[in-house]
């Protein structure tokens, strides 16, 4: 690193006026000036601005209504109140938001600090001298007695010719917006946590239901068999075939209850609570409505979906970077003034109060170091394809989830409302069999099997019906939508990449 002292002045009780200084100055400063302005030009044209070239299809294959667009607030969809309710408040409480939200406030304090650089740094000094040995012996060796109090004014600036500042404060807020958007992806991912563990909640507290009735039937059956059996209308066969079944059906209720309190649990902690309080979440008794799949245009996706939202600032901020770098073969240019007062006293005389003034300029430019500088624009650079191959990777995949969301609902939709139809055929049949039991047109062992495929019939049905819930969540979480509905009235760092201003 060559450096060129570009001025260096100082004045005190005499010397020249600030009229003379500035005349000398402005050959100095016109030349660099001339110099940082072709290192600018020279470093916004070296450098490319890498853009992802994933293309988009007009529409989702899997989706006949992609023109409408996906509500904001989509859980409210499901007219539960207290799914509703839920995902407020794990909006307002949540421990994991509140972490991103930190990481935002620091991206933003770096922010200011980045964009510091581009302004003079003022500061204020002040010193004092006391330099005393008595007068006998300073006089022997010729050392004078020194006394001397004073405060100046200092500022610094570097000017930002070369746009290297500007492209790290560049970088900086790109950085910051990528932590805003994490911000908003983990609002979408609790929000969509909270409605499937409540829909699984939901889910295994019917099946639970489900599983006691059938329950309480078979123990019915085994009471009504083993009467038979005393005065010897049964045989043994049948009542332990009918103990068998009221074992199983009881025996299935545990698992599920174990399901049921591991998703209280889970949502007691997603909405700020502890696990010992979950017993306070009370589900809602009505059926929950699947809403129609409404997935949008795929050129949209991209604006809802956080984590594509994140990887394009992640890009800007690399591009940026990359300028940077670039910005780092060419001169810098470095201005320093001090201006303040000094009393001086010698030997006891009081020389009285005097200003001075300090005024340097400092141009430094690199001619070797090793490699480093082509090895920070390696590094820059290779961050930079890394940048766009994971914003393009991030839109395949945002595009594939959508796909793959859209493809599990409408099958799940189909098989639902066949197993739906399934167990009302099964309700029938048992219904059909016990009315022919009870005339005694059919022996025990046909009532039991209607027991049994009733029993299994509910049971898919709901685990049907639950799925289908899952599936829903799970379009909705991959279309991204939902953080909208919390944000700020006023953001001015929400901002996309096109809204901010060209680097160069």
């Amino acid at each position: 690193m060559l450096r060129f002292p570009t001025h260096s002045l100082m004045t005190r009780y005499t010397g020249q006026t600030p009229q003379r200084r500035a005349e000398r100055l402005v050959g100095v400063f016109v030349g660099a000036a001339l110099v940082a302005s072709i290192a600018l030009a020279l470093t916004g044209c070296s450098t490319e601005v890498a853009k992802p070239s994933v293309e988009l299809p007009a529409k989702f294959a899997a989706s006949t209504a992609s023109q409408m667009e996906p509500e904001a607030a989509w859980w409210e969809a499901f007219n539960d109140p207290v799914l509703t309710d839920l995902v407020r408040r794990a909006m307002r409480e949540n421990r994991d938001i509140k972490i991103a939200a930190e990481r935002v406030r620091a991206a933003r304090a770096g922010e200011t600090i980045s964009r510091s650089w581009l302004f003079p740094s003022v500061g204020l000094s002040a010193f004092g001298t006391d330099r005393s040995t008595g007068y006998d012996t300073a006089k022997k060796k010729g050392y004078p007695d020194v006394e001397a109090v004073g405060a100046g004014l200092d500022v610094s600036w570097e000017l930002d010719l070369s746009g290297r500042l500007r492209a790290g404060a560049a970088a900086a807020d790109a950085e910051a917006l990528a932590a805003e958007h994490g911000v908003r992806g983990v609002r979408l991912l609790v929000m969509s946590d909270v409605a499937s563990n409540y829909f699984t909640l939901v889910g295994a507290q019917r099946q639970v239901d489900t599983l006691r009735a059938m329950s309480a039937m078979q123990d019915e059956t085994l009471r009504l068999v083993t009467a038979r059996h005393r005065v010897g209308l049964a045989t043994e066969f049948d009542v332990e075939r009918a103990q068998t079944d009221a074992e199983s059906a009881r025996a299935q209720i545990p698992p599920m209850e174990t399901v049921a309190a591991v998703a209280r649990h889970r949502i007691a902690v997603l909405i700020g609570d502890q696990a010992f309080s979950a017993a306070s979440i009370v589900t809602s008794r009505d059926d929950q409505v699947v809403p129609q799949a409404r997935p949008g245009q795929p050129a949209e996706l991209l604006q809802r979906r956080p984590d594509v939202l994140g990887l394009m600032a992640q890009l800007d901020a690399a591009n940026a970077r990359r300028q940077q770098a670039a910005a780092e073969w060419f001169p810098r240019l470095f201005l320093g003034a001090s201006f303040g007062r000094q009393n001086l006293e010698l030997n006891g005389l009081d020389l009285g109060a005097a200003r001075f003034t300090n005024v340097a300029g400092l141009l430094a430019m690199p001619i070797f170091n090793a490699g480093r500088t082509r090895a920070i624009n390696e590094v820059a650079e290779s961050g930079q394809r890394e940048a766009l191959l994971r914003a393009e990777d991030g839109i395949a995949r945002a595009l594939e989830d959508v796909e793959n969301a859209l493809i599990s609902l409408s099958h799940e939709r189909r098989r639902s409302q066949s197993l739906q139809m399934a167990a009302a055929a099964a309700d029938s049949a048992l219904d059909h069999s016990q009315s022919l039991y009870n005339r005694g047109q059919i022996d025990l062992l046909p009532l039991l099997d209607a027991h049994r495929v009733r029993l299994t019939s509910r049971l898919s049905a709901n685990e049907s019906k639950t799925r289908l819930l899952l599936d829903s969540v799970q379009l909705y979480k991959s279309l991204g939508g939902g953080w909208q509905v919390f944000e700020q009235p006023a953001n001015p760092t929400a901002t996309t990449a096109a809204d901010r201003p060209p680097l160069s």
